[in-house]
């Protein structure tokens, strides 16, 4: 397994740890993982390695890294690793399965797709096992520009993952449960309009609606001193018939 959640980790089909300790040898793996099946070419692992110019040495440097790379995954090969050379650059061929950060996106796919044809509850399954895989952002202790592109896309499907879990427990009427979901979501990422308005949703629907109306303030109160804007129109709308006492109380 090929882990970049969290932190990079090699291990063979036992279970039993393979080393990548250079920081450099550790970068090539990490670019060569996140371009599954692609061409990498030696002045593109260059350019991630030393991106203040190479030394005249760089070349030479990717080379031996690779050769040591191929050497440490040798040992995957029964699981249907190669790290294969093609032309002026390296290819790694690995089983989507073995990849945790490709695992993740297809559950999110599936969860998402699952949702869009109004299957909640496979959704749910789907998304959780999604967010299951999850263990932090993307190898943070490697910095190369491919690297800090798929960890900001990633972070970012992370939290839709999270939001789209909580929209599938909504329609299942499972409001209480992810009401302290949703706090956290909204603690973390205050500028999420679309987490608050399903706070604002759960609180309501089981009878909260102080609690509604108090989560509403927070938000515009967020929003007008951090940005100096009002919230949504169907945020302000939302608020109205929470005010009016249109929510309608959804027993789990």
């Amino acid at each position: 397994m090929l882990t970049l959640l969290g932190r990079l980790t090699v291990a063979d089909g036992g279970g039993r740890a393979i080393t990548v300790r250079a920081a450099k040898q550790q970068a090539v793996l990490a670019v060569l993982i996140l371009r599954p099946g692609e061409v990498v070419t030696i002045d593109r692992l260059i350019s991630e390695l030393w991106q203040d110019g190479p030394p005249t040495t760089a070349k030479a440097s990717v080379q031996t890294y690779v050769y040591r790379l191929r050497r440490a995954l040798s040992a995957l090969a029964a699981d249907g690793v190669d790290l294969a050379t093609v032309g002026n650059g390296y290819t790694l061929i690995v089983p989507d399965r073995a990849v945790d950060v490709r695992v993740f996106e297809t559950a999110v796919a599936e969860g998402a797709d699952a949702l869009t044809e109004g299957d909640a509850g496979s959704a749910v399954k789907l998304l959780r096992e999604a967010l299951a895989v999850w263990r932090g952002p993307v190898v943070p202790e490697i910095d190369v520009e491919l690297v800090r592109a798929e960890r900001r896309r990633l972070d970012e499907l992370h939290l839709t993952a999270r939001e789209l879990c909580v929209e599938a427990e909504l329609r299942l009427g499972h409001h209480n449960r992810v009401i302290p979901e949703l706090e956290r979501l909204v603690e973390d990422h205050p500028f999420r309009e679309a987490s608050w308005a399903m706070l604002l949703q759960a609180l309501a629907s089981r009878g909260r609606r102080a609690e509604a109306l108090a989560a509403y303030r927070r938000l515009r109160d967020i929003l007008g001193s951090e940005l100096g804007i009002e919230p949504a129109d169907a945020l302000r709308r939302q608020h109205q018939e929470i005010l009016q006492g249109d929510s309608v109380l959804v027993m789990e």
